[in-house]
């Protein structure tokens, strides 16, 4: 099951969602600041401070109903590198679908980046994984008791987080754009039911960590 249960409002978790999609969309149209400085520092302000104060101040509940726990640790570890290695593998059939071929060069990403690229994609992770994950869909299925409903609908608010990115990026169009768009819905959707079975980001995480470097190398 999902962490701690808590309380608060579908209501009040769409409506600080969309204050923070507001405020996010208006830092990628008026600055565009280097890739690091998205991930470490304005991602965390506008992702996780509001989110953190939200469940310290308004519904007086620690981070362990955000999915900061050490339960189901190792079993967590081990199914998040399990699937991660599944998307892995299908960031291989999408460059097959997108290219025609199964060459792939992850040495230019690595050129560009280096292990940074690592770094980068485990601050994405957590971020977007404890906004979408631990607060988005946690409050919607403790609110709910639908797991279907809890998972498709904040994956597709996960998606929408992605918009602001995506009209700043000409890197991702056509047959790419909708590539990207699917995959990142279905790893929404995963991504709420490991959650769901095992109270903790650690898998969600992980598996994110290997969704990140799959379209850096592959698409």
């Amino acid at each position: 099951m999902a962490a701690k249960k808590v309380v608060t409002s579908v209501s009040s978790v769409f409506r600080l969602w969309a204050w923070i999609l507001l405020a996010w969309s208006l830092y990628r149209y008026f600055l565009k600041l280097p890739e690091w400085a998205d991930e470490f520092i304005f991602k965390p302000l506008v992702f996780v401070a509001p989110v953190i104060w939200y469940v310290r101040n308004k519904e007086k509940e620690g981070l362990a109903t955000l999915g900061f726990t050490r339960r189901n640790f190792f079993t967590s570890v081990y199914i998040g590198l399990g699937f991660g290695v599944v998307f892995a593998l299908e960031g291989l059939v999408t460059h097959v679908i997108k290219y025609g071929t199964w060459d792939v060069n992850p040495i230019a990403a690595f050129q560009q980046y280096g292990f940074f690229l690592i770094l980068l994609s485990l601050a994405t992770a957590c971020t977007e994984e404890l906004l979408s994950r631990g607060f988005v869909f946690n409050r919607l299925y403790e609110k709910t008791k639908n797991l279907a409903y809890s998972s498709v609908v904040s994956s597709v608010m996960f998606v929408l987080l992605h918009v602001p990115i995506l009209v700043t990026m000409t890197k991702l169009q056509g047959t790419t754009l909708v590539l990207f768009l699917v995959t990142d819905l279905v790893l929404g959707i995963a991504n709420s039911l490991l959650y769901y079975n095992t109270g903790s980001l650690v898998a969600p995480i992980l598996v994110h960590i290997f969704w990140n470097m799959t379209v850096a190398l592959y698409l």
